[in-house]
């Protein structure tokens, strides 16, 4: 929600006051409304200022539904929701139309669309830790009876808080269904009127059924969720029609298709995108919690193999913390990732710093710590020696022979294993009092049979793969799928896998590696590519048509994919 830059656009509202904010600039226009930025000129609070066109103003039923919003957020109440602080009907300036408004916080941000074409596909933590803010948000909403119905990532603004990076805030709650049994039962919504984004429509949205409920936020932060991981949505087509049939008859693509991934994130995901809303996650608290522990979920759900078929049914048990992967043994215990809402310390308490030997030698003691030590031994010789003088002087000591001087001399007494430490005074030629004083015999040497507590290196999950080739500057594929690189470059790929790597190069033929036995990181061997035959002047001419390289309709170009991404049936 950063403002456009350049100089503010010619309008009417520019300059206007609405409330007690003056409009400065405007940050942004949609089907149904405009954005502005309005400031306190008093305290320079800034806010958004969003509007209603004035053709959907004069329709009671369209400033009901915008109100509707208004009134929807207010009754969650919910830190990742975007805060609105006042709304109303003016009479629009120089004009006999009526201006229907609400004022909400101005969130210095961006949105998570903007980030998916950015930098996705975004690693699984971070994809997950995003969207269990937002399935944070969607439980309030629908524990107020309120279903959002329009999720989309254009209404996900990721903020920075202090120190916490990607905080959620969302947004556009314009066509949100109350269904409550209050005052607010529901806004009036025809059988048969499709609303929404079709890319993030469930099924039984697409169909326009009346009774949509909570479980098509599921399905459509399912959706939200393959696009950060994948960086496309599941479905694509050239118009609207097209992709509600694809929601209503196709099974999406599988994540893994488009890049590697734990197949228990995978089942996290697929089991959000059913067709059949009973067959998805009956809440969204429980989609939290397969979100929070994918392998633990699906494991006590079914396994890989039943996860799909299983029907779940809501528990009441706490949410754990974020977990993906149990963490490597002998590294000491783990500080599992906060769930939103708890992503900062409780003021007034402080995190414990870990230390790269903590569990190995304890925690390094303060500096400060370390004149004690030196003050309680100062202590302790001087304690026995007082002890000695006190023994001479009272002749209750056994006398030893004499002694050239005054000193101290250590034995081992005979039998006993314990050191004995004399200390004594005297002259030449004089008997010398002494007081023996026994320390805990040391401990005995180590034997090679003794058992050794080692604690084992973590096991290698994955290996580094290097890939060259002569030219350099091949695309690389693993399995089919465009990882993004080109040669030479070193790929990470999990451990005794066994992908298949081809390289292409336009002007070239393409080479296929032989299948790799990925068991420690390696470095394939040097790939010398062949020029491809034209036609005309070589053995092997290459005949036109429309296959996948950049000029053809294949997964070179965008096409009709409003991604840019590869269809995987056309690989």
């Amino acid at each position: 929600m950063d403002p456009q830059s350049g100089p503010p656009q010619s309008d009417v509202l520019i300059g206007q006051t609405v409330g007690n904010y003056l409009v400065t600039q405007k940050l942004g226009e949609g089907g149904m409304g405009s954005v502005y930025l309005a400031e306190h000129p008093t305290i320079g609070k800034k806010v958004a200022l969003k509007v209603l066109h004035p053709e959907f103003a004069s329709n009671p039923e369209v400033a009901d539904r915008f109100f509707t919003e208004a009134k929807a957020v207010n009754a969650i109440g919910h830190p990742n929701i975007v805060d609105i602080v006042d709304y109303g009907m003016i009479q629009a300036p120089g004009g006999r139309d009526r201006m229907v408004y609400f004022i909400m916080e101005f969130l210095a941000g961006v949105t998570l669309s903007q980030v998916i074409r950015a930098e996705a596909p975004l690693t699984p933590e971070r994809a997950l830790t995003i969207a269990l803010q937002v399935a944070d948000a969607l439980a309030a909403s629908h524990k107020n009876g309120i279903v959002h119905r329009d999720l989309k990532p254009d209404n996900i603004i990721l903020i920075t808080r202090g120190r916490e990076r990607d905080f959620v805030k969302l947004l556009d709650f314009g066509i949100a269904k109350l269904t409550g049994t209050d005052g607010m039962s529901s806004h009036k919504t025809k059988t048969g009127l499709v609303l929404g984004t079709p890319a993030y429509m469930s099924p039984e949205q697409c169909e326009g059924k009346p009774n949509v409920d909570h479980r098509t936020d599921v399905y459509a932060l399912g959706i939200v969720l393959y696009e950060m991981l994948t960086g496309r949505v599941p479905f694509i087509g050239e118009g609207y029609g097209e992709i509600l049939v694809q929601h209503l008859t196709q099974r999406p693509v599988e994540p893994s298709r488009y890049r590697m991934m734990s197949p228990h994130v995978e089942q996290v995901v697929m089991k959000a995108l059913e067709k059949r809303p009973e067959m998805r996650y009956p809440t969204m608290d429980e989609f939290m919690r397969a979100m929070s522990d994918p392998v633990g979920f699906v494991e006590a759900h079914g396994g890989i193999a039943g996860f799909a078929q299983r029907q779940l049914m809501p528990s009441s048990a706490p949410l754990p913390a974020m977990r993906l992967t149990p963490p490597p043994t002998g590294i000491g215990p783990s500080i599992p990732t906060p769930m939103p809402g708890i992503m900062s310390p409780v003021p007034g308490t402080l995190s414990p710093v870990p230390t790269t030997l903590g569990a190995a030698t304890g925690q390094i003691a303060p500096a400060g710590r370390s004149k004690a030590g030196f003050v309680i031994g100062g202590f302790l010789v001087v304690a026995a020696a007082a002890a000695g003088v006190f023994l001479v002087l009272h002749g209750k000591d056994k006398t030893a022979p004499a002694d050239n001087g005054s000193g101290t001399a250590s034995g081992s007494g005979s039998g006993s294993g314990e050191n004995v430490v004399t200390m004594g005074s005297g002259s030449s030629g004089s008997a010398g009092s002494e007081v023996a004083i026994k320390q805990p015999p040391p401990p005995p040497p180590a034997t090679p049979d003794a058992a050794v507590a080692v604690t084992p290196p973590p096991e290698p999950t994955n290996v580094t793969v290097t890939v060259t080739s002569d030219p350099p500057g091949a695309e690389i594929f693993v399995d089919g799928v465009d990882v993004g690189k080109q040669t030479n470059a070193s790929l990470t790929l999990p451990i005794h896998g066994n992908p298949q790597l081809r390289l292409k190069l336009k002007g070239y033929d393409e080479f296929v590696f032989k299948p790799l036995q990925l068991d420690k990181d390696t470095t394939e061997p040097l790939a010398k590519l062949k020029k491809t035959a034209i036609a005309g002047h070589g053995p092997h001419p290459t005949p036109p048509g429309n296959g996948s390289g950049s000029g053809g309709k294949g997964s070179g170009g965008h096409g009709g994919n409003d991604t840019g991404l590869m269809n995987p049936d056309n690989m």
